[in-house]
């Protein structure tokens, strides 16, 4: 069973499985754009070494 949530005179009934599911989905898409990010950051980061005069 779902949690109960009363507003006024309606109430609501939350699919708790649903949730974990959403929240899994958003959990795996910031790691994979924090992947994406680190991973563009050191390629660039190649580009801008100089080299020693």
């Amino acid at each position: 069973m779902g949690r109960l949530i009363i507003d006024d005179t309606t109430i609501y009934e939350m699919d708790e499985e649903c949730l974990r599911q959403k929240e899994r989905k958003e959990k795996d898409l910031k790691s994979a754009n924090v992947e994406s990010w680190e991973s563009k950051a050191s390629h660039t980061d190649k580009g801008k070494e100089r080299p020693a005069p």
